[in-house]
């Protein structure tokens, strides 16, 4: 079994894959092009090497020289929703994927592991991805994964795909490529969400409150839920706090109803308590990084079936 795996993160965001690797990852690279998102990554991760690559263009030298086992990729999903037309493969959001499957094919890493709304599944730049992977000797598994099936009272499901290079290295826990991710320790077909009220801020900002006249004119279509309600959240968006309906649910308490901070985010999303945001970073900057962000809680499952143990304490 692998003592430790040298991680690179592409399309890194905020960094939601750092913060689910299992111990004994070494993340050698970050890649976005986002100030904002680099900015937030690098309060949390700054021992991590950032770099604002456009990956539609970057060089097979540059991903070469960082010697991963593992590619982490959470490429835009905006080629794959309605909001983006669906415009798939020839979505010019797409080029960037598109050129790391050219460069996994040249390449070669151990490990590929990739995250994407459910739409993708199926989709052409999937198809692409798939026959590149096979023609190239890859292994795959792959599946939609949800935190709800892990208690966690938040809907964001997405797809996943966990590929090896050969048969050398078996996936842990995985005898049989099938779809899906049942078999994967941890998870399981959740027969009870937690209580939201575990994930809420103690003194809730005045600013989060909404005009009751607004919630008024949108009440029918809002998703409203009570601390105590186990029932999941609707997904948080980019949109969230700029769009009343889509973007993500609302709560109603004793002073009112009321957006989710975006430290209720990050706890819903599995981030560590030590996570936090640039200071001068916009509250609408903020929700707009949570929600192109992963489910940590969702990805570490996933990732358990990479054969990895914790690497040996130093002398």
């Amino acid at each position: 079994m692998t003592s430790s795996l040298r991680v690179l993160e592409l399309f890194s965001g905020i960094g939601g894959c750092a913060a689910a690797l299992p111990a004994g990852c070494e993340v050698v690279g970050a890649v976005d092009q986002s100030a904002h998102a680099r900015a937030t990554y690098a309060r949390n991760f700054s021992e991590h090497r950032l770099h604002g690559w456009n990956l539609a263009g970057v060089k097979a030298e540059q991903i070469g020289a960082l010697a991963a086992d593992l590619w982490w990729m959470s490429p835009p999903c905006q080629p794959f929703t309605t909001r983006g037309l669906r415009r798939d493969l020839d979505d010019p959001r797409c080029r960037p994927f598109s050129r790391i499957v050219e460069l996994v094919v040249t390449l070669s890493p151990r490990f590929l592991a990739l995250e994407n709304v459910p739409a993708f599944q199926g989709s052409r730049a999937h198809g692409l991805l798939l026959e590149r992977l096979t023609g190239a000797g890859y292994r795959c598994r792959e599946g939609l994964l949800c935190p709800t099936e892990l208690g966690v009272p938040n809907r964001r499901q997405r797809y996943y795909l966990l590929a090896r290079r050969g048969d050398q290295e078996p996936l842990v826990g995985l005898p049989a490529d099938t779809g899906g991710w049942q078999s994967l320790p941890g998870v399981h077909a959740c027969t009870g969400l937690r209580a939201l009220g575990g994930y809420l801020d103690k003194e809730p900002a005045d600013a989060l409150y909404v005009d009751s006249a607004l919630v008024g004119r949108y009440r029918n279509a809002l998703h409203v839920a009570e601390p105590a309600a186990l029932e999941p959240l609707s997904c948080f968006t980019a949109a969230y706090g700029r769009s009343m309906v889509r973007s993500g649910g609302y709560l109603k308490d004793s002073r009112g109803i009321r957006r989710f901070s975006p430290d209720e985010i990050l706890r819903l999303l599995g981030f560590p308590s030590s996570f936090g945001f640039p200071v001068s970073l916009p509250i609408r900057k903020r929700w707009a990084l949570l929600g192109n962000s992963l489910s940590v809680v969702a990805v570490r499952a996933v990732l358990q079936a990479l054969p990895v143990t914790p690497a040996s304490p130093a002398a």
